[in-house]
């Protein structure tokens, strides 16, 4: 993807008048539909805008495994895509080809079956976008080994199940395997598990003994059950690798834990991909790295949660849970398509680098999170960027919280979600605060990007933020910002693209939303800078009622409403009669559009307390070079001082009035004086619009 493609979050919600059966078919199936229903470039422009209009195939993101008569091909394209692989012999003349896939998606998997060994194929990847353009990839070519010195399992090994217990050891699946319980322990250094692109079905009877569930070796997570596969504590460079793993019949409750369809304690250099994970029973995630060291990869998976309960939402559930021990190396999760998650998709953390991915979520509890990131203790060190983040249901969040972070980017990415009414599907959510869904009332959030306490050194940029939604209920936030007074320097949101927009009359939102939690700081705790932002409810929300903080300092953005609704405002400031102050915001060379502007403002807190925000312009002075400068408000207050640059210039913000409940309090004109060599020379301007004066002493 070019480096200058911008980050995109939309909002999306709503099976409107569907009722979900448990039965995980069903669940997948419907939700597949209502993606292929909502989401889509055809159905958004910012998606080409973002993402570009052009259908490409990124060298860096194919990735190959072949084994000895099985592969795995899996590749992102730039926008949706339904992609199939040919394949043969010789080059251009491919005699086989894999299906081709239902729904479009960005990342793309597909396992080649029956190939010979030691032998040597061409093939290409054909990816057809949703306007049925057509790229196919030049002729590529991969050779399958003998893998002579491979345990074929399950040979002489009893099992289920099967203990991995030789260092540097490949292991091979050459037939389906189901387990009545944990189908893999690995318990040594440098095994492979290639699953030969063939299905290991773990958990198919309910009680069933789990074999060699020490606690000592796996720990206490992965021993309250059985999993798929599990890794004994600390072990290096084991890679699992090219078939499926599914939950089995029994389908059952992770609880107090365990029932993971893979789970790696402390690894060390470790990898898994190109797999397809498939599970649904109760608070079941998908796959876990616990504390990793030394690196570790997480890359062309498929993940498919098709379960629709949880009993503990800060517990979590997780498609991918992504958690580091104490290590210098960057540990990467990339290119995986998480088809659904109930909850979260990514759980990341300090020293992460996340991107690429394509997620799906399907909300059935709070702090539903794309990628979600966030530590009580303080952490520090993550990227975030290029991945597409999709969403629905009771409470979908693209990104966030960042609690607690610093050192953090989070930059082009496409995120896209759509608020709803309540549904009765949300049943499943318990332990959730989703007791509202089930009484039909409440309130039901989605929102792009939310960013709570953070540090110092945060940066979301060349994002593009899209929020929609309709139905009671259903309120928006396309950036959801809370800030508390510990907030450190270098906070910014730079060059993203915002929309938010009500489908009916009885959604409600903002796009950006400037909350706080806790007493405000004397300087700016937030600036947003050159973001595009439109709505036809609200384009900035100073407070709300999840707080209120502040200052926020906004510079050089363009507000544009389109199709505005009653009650539309470009700024609201307090909330409902609430008595929390927020004061002190600062716009500087604002963008008007379709009808946005500071007359259109509304005043929502508590009479008698203090809300307020300033409208100010950049006055480009031109003058004697090192000339000094000042200048004087309204009321004859020196307010700058300051010297012209080698070349006689000096740009300075100047405000032309402070907005409150009473009206506009006005603070210009201003006097321009400078003065060089016993010389000066003055100037009185009006500032309602960024501007040049030329003035020489």
């Amino acid at each position: 993807m070019s480096g200058k493609r911008l980050f995109v979050v939309l909002v999306a919600v709503g099976f409107a008048g569907t009722s979900f059966a448990v039965n995980p078919v069903v669940v997948g199936d419907r939700f597949d539909a209502f993606c292929a229903t909502h989401f889509g470039a055809p159905k958004e422009p910012e998606m080409y805008k973002g993402l570009g209009s052009e259908i490409t195939v990124p060298r860096d993101g194919i990735w190959t495994y072949a084994s000895r008569n099985s592969a795995v091909i899996a590749w992102e394209s730039s926008l949706p895509a339904r992609t199939y692989v040919q394949y043969g012999m010789r080059a251009n003349a491919y005699i086989y080809v894999t299906p081709i896939t239902t729904y479009n998606h960005f990342i793309h998997v597909h396992y080649l079956q029956n190939l010979e060994p030691n032998t040597t194929y061409h093939y290409r990847l054909v990816t057809m976008d949703e306007r049925v353009l057509i790229v196919r990839t030049d002729d590529m070519t991969f050779s399958t080994p003998a893998l002579t010195n491979a345990v074929v399992l399950p040979g002489s090994l009893p099992g289920p199940p099967y203990t991995l217990d030789k260092p540097n050891t490949t292991y091979l699946v050459p037939k389906d395997i189901q387990a009545d319980s944990t189908a893999f322990n690995i318990t040594a250094d440098g095994v492979t598990l290639d699953l030969g692109g063939k299905t290991v079905t773990y958990n198919e009877k309910a009680g069933a003994p789990d074999g060699g569930a020490s606690e000592r070796l796996y720990g206490w997570h992965a021993t309250r059950g059985p999993c798929g596969i599990r890794t004994a504590d600390g072990k290096k460079g084991i890679r699992i690798v090219n078939g499926t793993l599914t939950q089995g019949k029994a389908n059952s409750t992770s609880r107090p834990a365990g029932y993971y369809p893979v789970y790696l304690r402390r690894p060390r250099d470790a990898e898994a991909a190109g797999l397809n994970v498939i599970y649904a029973g109760a608070q079941v995630s998908g796959v876990l790295v616990s504390d990793a060291y030394d690196g570790c990869s997480v890359h062309h998976n498929v993940i498919h949660d098709k379960g629709t309960e949880l009993y503990n939402r800060h517990r979590g559930v997780e498609a991918i849970l992504f958690s580091m021990g104490t290590t210098t190396k960057t540990s990467k999760c990339h290119h995986n398509l998480i088809k659904r998650t109930r909850h979260v998709g990514i759980k990341a953390s300090p020293k992460n680098e996340i991107f690429s991915n394509e997620i799906r979520i399907d909300s059935y509890a709070t702090n539903s999170y794309g990628v979600g990131y966030y530590s009580q203790k303080g952490a520090s060190d993550i990227s975030i960027h290029h991945n597409r983040i999709f969403g629905t249901g009771f409470h979908p969040i693209g990104i966030g919280s960042g609690q607690g972070y610093s050192n953090v980017r989070v930059y082009e990415n496409y995120v896209e979600m759509r608020g709803t009414h309540q549904e009765w599907r949300w049943q499943g959510g318990e332990g959730g605060g989703d007791a509202d869904a089930k009484n039909r009332t409440g309130v039901y959030p989605v929102n792009g990007i939310r960013l709570q306490s953070p540090k110092t050194n945060v940066a979301h940029y060349n994002n593009t933020v899209v929020v929609k939604g309709s139905g009671k209920g259903c309120v928006m936030r396309g950036l959801w910002l809370v800030p508390d007074n510990r907030i450190g320097s270098n906070v910014n949101f730079r060059g993203n693209r915002v929309k938010l927009l009500a489908l009916d009359v009885l959604a409600r939102g903002y796009a950006i939303a400037a909350c706080g939690a806790g007493p405000q700081t004397a300087k700016p705790a937030i600036t947003l800078e050159g973001n595009v932002v439109e709505s036809n409810l609200v384009n900035v929300q100073l407070g709300d009622n999840y707080g209120s903080g502040g200052p926020y300092l906004f510079v050089g953005n363009t507000l544009r409403t389109v199709g505005p609704l009653p009650g539309y405002r470009t700024v609201r400031i307090g909330w409902q009669g609430n008595e929390t102050e927020t004061y002190g915001h600062r716009f500087e060379d604002t963008k008007f559009e379709g009808g946005a502007s500071f007359d259109s403002v509304s005043f929502d807190g508590a009479g008698g307390r203090t809300y307020n925000f300033s409208v100010a312009w950049t006055l480009d002075i031109r003058t004697a070079p090192g000339a000094n400068v000042s200048i004087k408000n309204e009321s004859g207050r020196t307010i700058y001082t300051g010297t012209a640059d080698n070349t006689g210039k000096r740009l300075v913000s100047l405000t032309e009035y402070v907005s409150s409940p009473s009206g506009k309090s006005m603070r210009t004109p201003h006097t321009i004086i400078v003065s060089k060599g016993g010389r000066s020379a003055e100037k009185k301007i009006t500032l309602n619009a960024p501007q040049t004066v030329e003035i020489s002493p």
